[in-house]
């Protein structure tokens, strides 16, 4: 291969036939035109760090002599300052490579979504407001790459559900940022790093204050209503209730304050008919809460057991789960029978009203409920142990103010 040093011009490279040679400019020293048999490439040569190195630049006819002239000397430049570009250029085709496998691996929200519910373990209930969410709600978003989901559609997204319901807007958001935050440490690279934009994008709605501010409810069943309300419930027919279950599913939500789903999947191995103590599991923080029960609850669980044969306390033979699950069409039988109108949560705030009124120390009322102690400075709290007797003795007085003249178990 011949090596020439000439003045480089566009009609010189033209009229060069396709022989292996390389011709040197005499002009910009280093930069070059190499020939082989199929085409004619614009090049530099340089010693970087002591050892000669060539590296092209372009082939002519893709790139114009001027343009290659000034790549020539920017890439001279980089040389003289010890750059190997041959070594750059491997990093750029590495680091594109790496670019290519990182976006193959990002997931798509509903991609996030199946192994963020396969990683955790989640109660039906939420299992149900997650799919909601993004078989409903964000269904258009579901083949969307979660990196690609930024601040102002989550913006406009939260506005347009606003519009419809902003608890369930709010709800929506939350389940995102969820998914979101557990997805930043599942999907990392090969040295454990998130492949996602660390910042999630529900933050945005923090930022801008626009999160909804929802009234909590403070419903619940008036001591002057509560006789009708217990005789609607106690005179209750309707087809299928051979066992009662509706009926003392009410009534063990009023004198118990438990919430309904964990009311629902209440097990006989929960309660200890010998003691009379019934427990349930918060699920907010899945820790057993157990009270004793007062009497006409005690009484009532006895009848029921001697009845029913199977796992659940309040089984049905309809459901999936073999326990009942939000029964709100008797719900709304017995809200039309008495005129008042209530939810199954109104009942839990009703225990707690009622049992906030009771002439016992603010332990024993926490105990009650179920209520954590958020002043980390009352250290008396962790000391304090309230004893069954007087936790019987105020389920009692909470039974006597529900039941009224009703409370003679039959």
């Amino acid at each position: 291969m011949s090596a020439n040093r000439v003045k480089l011009t566009k009609s010189f490279i033209d009229q060069l036939e396709l022989k292996p040679a390389i011709f040197r400019d005499s002009e910009l020293i280093g930069f070059a035109v190499r020939v082989n048999t199929s085409y004619k490439t614009y090049i530099v040569e340089k010693k970087v760090n002591g050892r000669s190195t060539r590296s092209t630049l372009g082939i002519h006819g893709q790139i114009t002599l001027a343009q290659a002239r000034v790549l020539a000397q920017e890439a001279l430049l980089e040389m003289t300052k010890g750059v190997n570009l041959n070594e750059k250029k491997k990093n750029r085709i590495t680091d594109a490579e790496k670019l290519y496998q990182v976006k193959q691996q990002q997931p798509t929200l509903f991609e996030a979504y199946s192994v963020y519910i396969d990683e955790r373990e989640l109660k039906p209930r939420t299992l149900d407001d997650y799919s909601d969410v993004i078989n409903g709600y964000l269904s258009d978003w579901k083949d969307i790459k979660l990196k690609d989901i930024n601040r102002k559609m989550i913006q406009d997204k939260h506005k347009e559900l606003s519009e419809r319901s902003k608890a369930q807007a709010n709800m929506v958001m939350r389940v995102f940022r969820a998914i979101y935050n557990f997805s930043i440490e599942h999907y990392l690279d090969d040295d454990e790093n998130p492949i996602l934009p660390p910042i999630n994008p529900v933050r945005t709605l923090t930022a801008k204050k626009a999160w909804n501010k929802i009234k909590r409810r403070k419903t619940y069943i008036n001591e002057d209503k509560l006789p009708d309300w217990i005789n609607a419930v106690l005179n209750f027919h309707d087809r299928g209730q051979k066992l009662e279950t509706n009926k003392d599913f009410l009534l063990t939500l009023i004198l118990t304050g438990f919430r309904r789903e964990e009311c629902e999947s209440l097990a006989w191995s929960a309660i200890d008919l010998k003691y009379g103590f019934i427990t349930s599991i918060d699920p907010k923080n899945n820790e057993p809460h157990t009270l004793p029960m007062g009497d006409y609850l005690w009484a009532m669980m006895k009848k029921r057991r001697t009845a029913i044969n199977t796992e659940w306390v309040f089984p049905s033979a309809k459901s999936v789960s073999g326990h009942i699950t939000n029964i709100s069409k008797v719900r709304n039988k017995i809200n039309e029978s008495c005129g008042i109108p209530f939810t199954f949560h109104d009942l839990r705030r009703t225990f707690g009203s009622i049992a906030e009124g009771l002439d016992y120390g603010k332990y024993t009322i926490k105990k009650l409920l179920n209520h954590k102690e958020e002043d980390d400075r009352d250290v008396t709290a962790g000391y304090v142990q309230v004893s069954d007797k007087k936790l019987r003795a105020a389920m009692n007085e909470i039974e006597d103010i529900v039941l009224g003249p009703n409370k003679i178990f039959k």
